[in-house]
C-alpha cells in the first residue's frame, strides 16, 4: 500500500472516530428524574431540584385544603419524568386553605355576621347611616364571591338607618 493512501485512510478513521465520540457524548447529556415535590416548602423543593441541576418554577398559586401556604400543591412537570439538566420543573404553589365569601346582600347584620363566622372567616362590623337601606340590614361587604384565606377579615357595613 502506498504511504500517501495509508495516511489518508488513517486521517479518515481519526475523523470518523472523533465524530462518533462527539455524537455519543451529545446523546449522553446529563439527565435527571423529576422528584415528587408535593407537600414540600418552596425552599425544600428548590433545594431538591437544584441538586439535580434543574430549576424550580412556580407557575401559579391556588388555595388548597391539602397543603398549607408556602408549600407545593401540585406538579405541572410530572414527577418521575426523565429530563435533561437545566430543565424547568413547573409546579403549583399553595396559598393555604381558602374560603369563599358568601352573598350577604339581603341579610341583616347579625345574619351576615353569623354566616361569615360559619364559613371560617372573621366578620368586622361597621355601622353607617343610610337613607336607602333599612336599619340593621347589610349595606355592603368586602370580597363578595371571592376566595380569601381562612380566618381573613370580611368587613360588613350595616345600616343605622337614616341620619337624624
Amino acid at each position: 500500500m502506498k504511504k500517501g493512501l495509508l495516511k489518508k485512510i488513517v486521517s479518515a478513521l481519526v475523523i470518523v472516530t472523533v465524530l462518533a465520540s462527539v455524537a455519543v457524548l451529545a446523546g449522553c447529556a446529563k439527565q435527571a428524574t423529576v422528584p415528587d415535590l408535593v407537600g414540600m416548602t418552596k425552599e425544600e423543593a428548590e433545594a431538591a431540584v437544584s441538586k439535580l441541576e434543574l430549576t424550580l418554577v412556580v407557575q401559579r398559586e391556588r388555595y388548597s385544603k391539602k397543603n398549607p401556604a408556602g408549600t407545593i400543591d401540585a406538579m405541572i412537570t410530572k414527577a418521575g419524568d426523565t429530563v435533561k439538566a437545566g430543565t424547568e420543573v413547573k409546579v403549583v404553589g399553595s396559598l393555604g386553605e381558602g374560603r369563599e365569601v358568601p352573598n350577604l346582600s339581603v341579610l341583616t347584620g347579625k345574619e351576615a355576621e353569623n354566616l361569615v363566622r360559619k364559613v371560617g372567616l372573621n366578620p368586622i362590623i361597621v355601622e353607617e347611616f343610610s337613607d336607602e337601606v333599612e336599619a340593621g340590614n347589610v349595606i355592603s361587604y368586602t370580597d363578595g364571591g371571592q376566595t380569601i384565606p381562612k380566618g381573613a377579615d370580611v368587613t360588613i357595613t350595616v345600616s343605622k338607618g337614616p341620619k337624624g
